[in-house]
C-alpha cells in the first residue's frame, strides 16, 4: 500500500525551476537542514517536493538515504513509525521498541540522511496531533537528517526553524506563459492551434487562476472533448471540468481538494460563511480587525481567530 501511494515524478513539470532551485540550494547547505513547502491544496507541492528530491545534487548528498512518506495514510504517531520503518526496509528487533528501533537507526547513520513527510497536514491536524509533533521534534534532533515537509497552510510544523519556498503564503500560482505551456502538454496533440484557440486558452487560465491542479484537471478534457466543447462546460458548470472521470481525489477533483482543506482545518459553521463571504472580495476585508465583529456581530470573533 505504502510503495502505491508513493507517486512517480511528474514529467510535465513547467515554471517551477527557481523553486527547485531553491529548494536544492537549502538542502544541500551545510547549516540548513528543514525545508517546507507550504501552501493551498492544488498548488504542486508533492511535485516540488519529487524534483528537488529527484536534483542530482540532492542525490549527490544524500546517496541512496532518501525516504518518501506518504502521510496522507498516516494519522497517527504509532502508524508513521511503521511507515517509515517499511519505508527504510528496518526490520524489528527483540526487546526493542518501533521508536528505538527507528531512532537508533537514525542515530548510527554515518551518511545524510533525508525524509520527505508529504501532506503532512493529515497527522498535524489529527487528534494525535502531540504525539506527532514530539516525534516529528525528536526526528530532527539528528545531526544527519534533513527534512522536507508538504502541507496545506502558512505555517511548518512543531518548533523546528523552516526555510520556506515560495513567499510567506506559500508556494505561488503558475506565471501565465508557463501556465500555457502546461496546459498544452496536458492536452497533448487533441489541441488544435488557431488565434482563436490561444485566445480561449488564455481567458480559460486567467480563470483559473493559474492553479496547477486545475490546468491539468482541464487539460485533461481535451483529449475526450473540443477546446470549444471545454469553453461552454466551463460557463455551463465550472467545476464539471475541474474534476476527472474516476473515484474523487485530492489530485483528482478541485472541490474535493477544497473540501479536504475544510475537513482537515475544522472548517464549519459561522466560520465557512466568513470564508464564503472572503471569497467574493479579492482584497480581503479593509480594516478587518475593526470591521470583523461588524460583518458577525454575535459571533465573538477575534483577531485570534487568525
Amino acid at each position: 500500500m505504502i510503495a502505491s501511494a508513493i507517486p512517480a515524478v511528474p514529467n510535465i513539470f513547467k515554471g517551477r525551476e527557481e523553486l527547485v532551485e531553491q529548494g536544492v540550494h537549502i538542502l544541500c547547505q551545510q547549516s540548513l537542514r528543514f525545508l517546507a513547502i507550504l501552501g493551498a491544496g492544488g498548488m504542486g507541492k508533492t511535485s516540488l517536493a519529487l524534483h528537488i528530491m529527484n536534483a542530482t545534487s540532492v542525490k549527490d548528498k544524500f546517496t541512496g538515504t532518501c525516504y518518501f512518506s506518504p502521510c496522507e495514510l498516516f494519522e497517527y504517531a504509532e502508524s508513521l513509525i511503521q511507515g517509515l520503518l517499511h519505508i527504510m526496509k528496518l526490520t524489528m528487533q527483540e526487546n526493542k521498541s518501533k521508536h528505538e528501533v527507528l531512532f537508533d537507526h537514525l542515530q548510527a547513520a554515518c551518511e545524510d540522511v533525508l525524509i520527505v513527510f508529504d501532506n503532512f497536514e493529515t497527522p498535524w491536524n489529527h487528534d494525535d496531533s502531540i504525539a506527532i509533533k514530539n516525534l516529528l521534534e525528536k526526528v530532527a534532533q539528528y545531526e544527519k537528517v534533513s527534512l522536507i515537509v508538504t502541507m496545506r497552510g502558512p505555517d511548518g510544523p512543531a518548533d523546528i526553524p523552516w526555510e520556506k519556498l515560495g513567499d510567506q503564503s506559500g508556494i505561488p500560482t503558475l506565471a501565465p506563459v508557463p501556465a500555457k505551456e502546461a496546459f498544452k502538454a496536458f492536452a497533448g496533440n487533441k489541441l488544435q492551434n488557431s488565434d482563436e484557440s490561444e485566445s480561449q486558452i488564455d481567458s480559460l487560465l486567467h480563470q483559473l487562476e493559474y492553479v496547477p491542479l486545475a490546468i491539468r484537471l482541464s487539460a485533461q478534457h481535451v483529449k475526450r472533448v473540443p477546446l470549444k466543447a471545454l469553453i461552454k462546460m466551463w460557463e455551463k458548470d465550472k467545476i464539471s471540468i475541474l474534476t476527472e472521470p474516476t473515484k474523487s481525489g485530492r489530485l483528482t477533483s478541485v472541490s474535493f481538494s477544497i473540501e479536504l482543506s475544510i475537513k482537515i482545518f475544522k472548517i464549519e459553521g459561522r466560520t465557512l460563511e466568513l470564508l464564503s463571504a472572503l471569497s467574493f472580495l479579492p482584497d480581503g476585508i479593509p480594516f478587518w480587525v475593526e470591521n470583523l465583529d461588524q460583518m458577525f456581530p454575535e459571533e465573538g470573533l477575534s483577531v485570534s481567530f487568525y
